[in-house]
């Protein structure tokens, strides 16, 4: 395992395991400064179904600081999460810190596959303050469909990619289940894009 950085300056984190995230901070404009994104702004609420229209995802991000060295040689590791679930409704991100100290986001996004990894700046440690395991970089999160905290680890290990590859199709099983099985299935779900298909879909 990679040696954890802990920064004594920050609190820790105020979402822990098994926490719904606030509507609020689902909101929270995050600018993306590399990757092949929609728009120029993500929220985490683009990615809840119940305020997009039926379109659930579950969320992966890793958050680390472009001044932490061990990070850059995880940007393949993380980019292979991007291949593996490329289809499927998998949100993956990279969340950095104290850009051009000394990587640019150009810089670091071009240590992986082109186009790949989305990133976002987090300036101001925003994000970092929400979701840290441990004050430590790097930190990686999982929210499921619910926006709800799956898991959060700090440290990364040469069996990342496996062990985030489990995690992530246990959130998206869990996720399709829940969906086709829920007692409020109605006609936004099914219908909500005219396809008569069972959203996501």
């Amino acid at each position: 395992i990679i040696p954890l950085l802990f920064l004594n300056s920050f609190l820790f984190s105020y979402y822990v395991y098994g926490d719904t995230v606030s509507i609020e901070d689902q909101s929270y404009p995050l600018n993306v400064c590399y990757g092949d994104y929609s728009d120029e702004i993500l929220r985490l609420s683009d990615f809840n179904g119940d305020l997009n229209g039926g379109y659930y995802n579950v969320i992966v991000f890793r958050l680390t600081a472009s001044w932490w060295g061990p990070s850059c040689a995880e940007v393949p590791s993380f980019d292979n999460l991007h291949n593996i679930f490329d289809n499927e409704p998998v949100v993956i991100f990279e969340n950095i810190d104290d850009l051009n100290q000394p990587y640019s986001c150009s810089q670091w996004g071009n240590l992986g596959t082109s186009g790949i990894p989305l990133i976002v700046d987090d300036s101001g440690y925003p994000m970092f303050n929400m979701f840290n395991t441990e004050s430590a970089f790097p930190s990686t999160v999982y929210i499921d469909h619910n926006m709800e905290i799956y898991y959060m680890e700090a440290g990364y290990s040469a069996s990342f990619t496996s062990f985030a590859n489990s995690l992530i199709e246990d959130m998206v099983y869990n996720m399709e289940n829940s969906l086709i099985m829920s007692s409020t299935f109605n006609s936004t779900i099914v219908n909500g894009d005219n396809d008569n298909v069972i959203n996501p879909g």
